[in-house]
C-alpha cells in the first residue's frame, strides 16, 4: 500500500485542519497547498488573511475560515502594513478539535496554537524573510535618529522574530521545501527538518516538442524586490540581450514604463497560464537571477525543456544540475551571470534531458514523501 493510501487510512476518522498564511494570488506556494490539500480530503482550510475560495483549485471542497483581519476593507491592498498584527491572527484560531494540523506557512501560519492532543506538522515554504536574512533586502534604509520610523520598524523586527522563535516551538515537525531551507529552520529556531522538494503541474507543459524557440532570454515571475528582476532586465539590456519580461508586481510595472517601446525588450503583465506555457515553450533561456527557498518556476521551465539560468546559491542550486540542465552562477556576480547567459544562448538545449530531469519533482513524488514523514509523526503519537 502506498504512503497516501497507508496516510488516508490513519486519518479517516481524524478531524485535520489545514493553515495557510494569505492566498490573494496563485504562485508556488499555493500549488503546494492544494498538494497538501489533496492529502486530506476531510481536512478544514485556515487562512489568516485571502481569497482562497477564489485563487485554489484543490480536488476536493474544504471548508475555509479567515481571520477577523480579513474582514478589513481593501486588505489585499494593505494586509503587508499589519504584519505586527498577523501573529495575533494566528494564534485567534480555535483549533481544539483537530487531532492533525498541517501548516503551509513562510510567515506565521506555523504560529497557530494546537490542541495538547494534536500533532502539528509544518510544511515551511521560508522563515520570515524580511525578519531574518533578508530583512536588509526588504527595508534597506538604515536606522537613524533621522529617522525615527525606521527604528521603530527595527524595534517591531526583533519583537517578530522573538515571536517567530517561540512559536516554532509549537510545531512537532518542520518539512522543508529545500535543503537550503532546511538549514535556515536549523539555524533560527534551532530546529531540524527532513526535506520534500514541491512538485510541478507537467501535465502544463508537455506539448512543447517542435516548437521553434527564439534566441532570447525570458524573465518570467513575481516582479518583487527581492528577485532582483527588474535589475537583471537592466542589465540584459545593457549587454544587448534580448530578453522577454513577463509576471506580476510592481517591478514589471516600472519595467514597462521604462522599456516598452525598447527594441530588444518585450512586456507581458499578469500572462494567463497556458500563455506561460507558451512562453516556455518558445524561450531558449530563463533567466532566473534571485536566491531564492526552492523556485518552481526553473522547473517548470525545464518541464517544458528551457534552459535555466540560476545562482549556485539557494534552492536552485538543488533543482538545477550544472551544465545538464542549465548554468549556474555566482550570486552577485553581474560578470558570473554575463558569460552564464552567453554560454547558455550558445549551446544546444537537450530538450529531452531537461523534461526528464523536471520529472522527478511529481505530484506523486512530492504526496508520497511528505505522507511518509505525516505517517512517521502520527506513529509518535
Amino acid at each position: 500500500m502506498s504512503s497516501v493510501a497507508q496516510l488516508a487510512e490513519r486519518t479517516r476518522q481524524m478531524k485535520v485542519a489545514v493553515i495557510h498564511d494569505w492566498v490573494f494570488v496563485r504562485r508556488g506556494g499555493e500549488r503546494v497547498l492544494e498538494q497538501i490539500l489533496n492529502l486530506f480530503p476531510q481536512a478544514d482550510l485556515y487562512c489568516v488573511l485571502g481569497e482562497p475560495e477564489k485563487v485554489l483549485k484543490p480536488l476536493h471542497s474544504h471548508k475555509i475560515t479567515t481571520s477577523f483581519l480579513n474582514k478589513l476593507p481593501g486588505i489585499k491592498s494593505i494586509y503587508k502594513m499589519l504584519l505586527p498584527l498577523l501573529p495575533v491572527a494566528a494564534e485567534s484560531f480555535d483549533l481544539s478539535a483537530y487531532d492533525l494540523v498541517v501548516s503551509s506557512s513562510s510567515c506565521v501560519a506555523k504560529g497557530i496554537i494546537p490542541a495538547p492532543h494534536a500533532r502539528h506538522a509544518c510544511y515551511l515554504h521560508s522563515p520570515m524573510r524580511y525578519a531574518w536574512d533578508q530583512e536588509h533586502n526588504y527595508f534597506p534604509k538604515p536606522p537613524s535618529f533621522k529617522s525615527p520610523l525606521e527604528i521603530i520598524r527595527r524595534m517591531m523586527l526583533k519583537t517578530l522574530r522573538m515571536w517567530d522563535v517561540a512559536a516554532s516551538a509549537r510545531v512537532d515537525m518542520f518539512v522543508a521545501n529545500s535543503h537550503f531551507v532546511a538549514r535556515r529552520c536549523e539555524l533560527y529556531y534551532r530546529r531540524p527538518a527532513v526535506v520534500v522538494h514541491p512538485s510541478v503541474d507537467l501535465s502544463r507543459f508537455q506539448n512543447h516538442s517542435g516548437t521553434p524557440r527564439q534566441p532570447r532570454i525570458l524573465l518570467f515571475g513575481a516582479w518583487v524586490p527581492y528577485k532582483k528582476m527588474l535589475q537583471a532586465l537592466e542589465l540584459c539590456v545593457e549587454w544587448g540581450l534580448p530578453v522577454t519580461a513577463a509576471g506580476q508586481g510592481a517591478d514589471i510595472e516600472k519595467a514597462a514604463s521604462r522599456y516598452s517601446n525598447h527594441p530588444l525588450v518585450r512586456i507581458e503583465i499578469e500572462p494567463s497560464e497556458p500563455q506561460v506555457a507558451a512562453l516556455y515553450a518558445s524561450h531558449k533561456v530563463l533567466l532566473f537571477p534571485a536566491l531564492e527557498d526552492f523556485g518552481i518556476v526553473p522547473l517548470e521551465a525545464m518541464a517544458s525543456g528551457c534552459w535555466v539560468v540560476a545562482p549556485k546559491q539557494g534552492g536552485t542550486g538543488e533543482t538545477v544540475v550544472d551544465g545538464k540542465t542549465g548554468t549556474l552562477f555566482q550570486l552577485g556576480d553581474a560578470n558570473s551571470m554575463h558569460q552564464a547567459l552567453k554560454k547558455a544562448l550558445a549551446i544546444d538545449v537537450p530538450e529531452r534531458e531537461l523534461s526528464a530531469h523536471a520529472n522527478t519533482f511529481t505530484h506523486h513524488h512530492f504526496a508520497e514523501s511528505l505522507a511518509d514523514h505525516l505517517l512517521t509523526l502520527l506513529e509518535k503519537g
